[in-house]
């Protein structure tokens, strides 16, 4: 999907962690391009999210499915609405290509029509894992990038309450990590820009065929002046710009659009969502020039904006399934029994990571104690302590034997509170090292 705002990858570093290996370390000894490593208090914070997203996912009824990091290529491409140069690809010892998942829809979508088939619908499905695409390079290269993901597919329900209950779940993840939304008139922190490619797709039918690569990239990109100075023809031009100026309030471009010629009850549908969220106290801006490059999508497609960037987008895709369905595989043309609808989001956890402050009580997550036999006589009881302690708390056990300032000055960089010193017969002494 093609972004409306942007923003860099970036991982925050803390306490003596450091950051990349420079480039003076050689290149074999650092992750390849696009990759990083996740650092202990870096991990922690992820994991803290990742349990606060999940909290809310189970309040839904979603379930977590894992589906294969590799994946065949015919898979990954979703029928061709996946550019196949975007997906880092490779070739098993039969000779069958495949590649890592750029996104996760597509694996998800796979395990739902073909293990989960003929169960109980709709499935109400959640994700974390990692991503990996080749991104374009201006110069035309291409260099691979890893992404972190969290999101939800609800597959077997279609219809505006469905769509409702996807974008009130996302709603209520983001206000669970501590991003609020508009209630009562206040500041946003942030907004879901909420688009329908049904509606778009219908505008756009009366432009010639010859023209509507050019519009829908125009429209894509928001590129008014490409719109008004190409040479295209006048009516293509006109609807471009029209469906550019369908991008507002709700109640304003839902009435432009009623003056329009398209299918009553996508609109019907779109105002009693539109309703819906405002009620819960989500802030919308109706965009109908939201495209993105995933062809996969056929209904409403979003994305959730904060601080000037995307924090989680998603959509509808009432045919992917069928992509993937055996019925399908099986019968040229298929059978409506082979095909279900579905919609989900993603979230993304390193632009969300980025955005948040520091948690101090994640600082806090770390030992809580450090034990120390003083003597080897003392081992038995300290092992023992430590056991005892280890039931309520995070603690470690000295294995250097160092020297008292050593373990001091230890325990202060690894921020441990307090050292728990054994003597030989079992008793021990308390000190604060801060």
């Amino acid at each position: 999907m093609y972004n409306r705002v942007s923003g860099a990858e970036h991982s925050r570093v803390s306490g003596a962690e450091r950051p990349e290996a420079s480039s003076t370390v050689s290149s074999s000894l650092r992750p390849p391009s696009g990759a990083r490593d996740l650092l202990p208090r870096e991990v922690q914070r992820r994991e803290k999210l990742e349990a606060q997203l999940t909290q809310v996912f189970r309040r839904y009824g979603y379930q977590r499915i894992i589906t294969p990091t590799l994946e065949r290529l015919e898979t990954l491409l979703a029928g061709g609405s996946i550019r196949a140069e975007s997906v880092l690809q490779l070739r098993d010892g039969e000779g069958t290509m495949l590649g890592l998942r750029p996104e996760l829809t597509a694996s998800i979508v796979r395990a739902a029509a073909t293990r989960l088939a003929g169960g109980p619908l709709p499935l109400r499905l959640y994700y974390h894992g990692s991503v990996f695409r080749n991104s374009r390079r201006e110069e035309g290269s291409y260099s691979s990038q890893e992404f972190f993901q969290s999101g939800v597919e609800l597959i077997g329900a279609g219809g505006w309450l469905a769509d409702a209950e996807i974008l009130l779940l996302l709603a209520d993840c983001i206000r669970s990590i501590g991003i609020s939304s508009c209630v009562n008139g206040t500041e946003a922190a942030w907004t879901l820009l909420l688009g329908d490619v049904s509606l778009t797709e219908s505008l756009l039918s009366a432009v010639a065929p010859t023209a509507q690569a050019a519009v829908r990239r125009a429209i894509a990109q928001l590129d008014y002046v490409y719109l008004e100075s190409a040479p295209l023809p006048e009516a293509a031009r006109q609807i471009g710009l029209q469906i550019l100026g369908l991008r507002g309030q709700p109640g304003s471009v839902l009435s432009d659009l009623a003056q329009l010629p398209v299918p009553p009850e996508r609109l019907r549908d779109l105002r009693q969502l539109c309703q819906v969220l405002e009620e819960h106290g989500v802030r919308v801006v109706l965009d109908l020039s939201l495209l993105q490059t995933l062809a996969y999508y056929t209904g409403i497609v979003f994305q959730a904006v904060a601080s000037g960037e995307v924090i989680a987008l998603g959509g509808r895709y009432d045919r992917l399934y069928a992509l993937y369905s055996p019925q399908q595989a099986s019968r040229a043309g298929g059978g409506t029994e082979s095909s279900q609808p579905g919609i989900g989001f993603t979230l993304l956890p390193d632009t969300l990571l980025r955005l948040l402050p520091p948690d101090p009580q994640t600082e806090e997550m770390g030992c809580k104690r450090l034990v120390v036999p003083l003597v080897p006589a003392g081992i038995p009881a300290a092992l023992a302590l430590a056991a005892r302690w280890r039931e309520s708390e995070a603690v470690e056990l000295e294995l250097l034997d160092r020297a008292p300032e050593e373990i001091e000055a230890y325990a202060r960089q690894c921020r441990i509170p307090e050292i728990a010193w054994v003597q030989a017969d079992g008793s021990y002494h308390i000190t604060h090292p801060g």
